[in-house]
């Protein structure tokens, strides 16, 4: 079973950090969305590629880390939470998911299409209601 710090186990530095990802996420999307809308192909597919990893380096991490200590120890001490964990848990697949698909695209067409600024604003609204799910449901700061 993989460790968590104490940030992911306390709600104020917990909250900090989703709150950098999102903002970040949502800055990176925004480049994207207007890149796109200005019809700059080649600066848009990088934008979109720096936003692909972004969601790989820093929010799917910060899954991984959740599915594989935090979530568990959390378990270990809360089961009467295991709906509310499998929910969050399926969010993270969600997040997989969804950047897989965009990175097939992207790789595919070598090109941003609608259909992928689509899925990034998709990302965003997970992440933002899976945030609120985590933070009220998790802790009880």
């Amino acid at each position: 079973m993989a460790i968590t710090g104490p940030a992911l186990r306390q709600l104020r530095s917990h909250r900090s950090i989703h709150e950098g990802a999102y903002a970040e996420a949502r800055d990176i999307t925004d480049v994207t969305d207007r890149l796109f809308y200005d019809d700059r192909k080649e600066d848009c597919l990088k934008a979109a590629n720096a936003l692909v990893e972004y969601w790989e380096t820093r929010v799917i991490a910060h899954a991984d880390t959740e599915d594989e200590g935090f979530y568990k120890e959390l378990l270990e001490k809360r089961p009467e939470i295991t709906k509310e964990v499998h929910m969050l848990s399926r969010d993270h697949d969600l997040f997989r998911k969804i950047v897989g698909n965009i990175k097939e695209q992207l790789e595919e067409k070598k090109m941003v299409t609608k259909e992928i600024v689509n899925q990034f604003h998709a990302l965003l609204v997970i992440k933002e209601i899976h945030n609120k799910g985590e933070e009220d449901n998790l802790f009880t700061e």
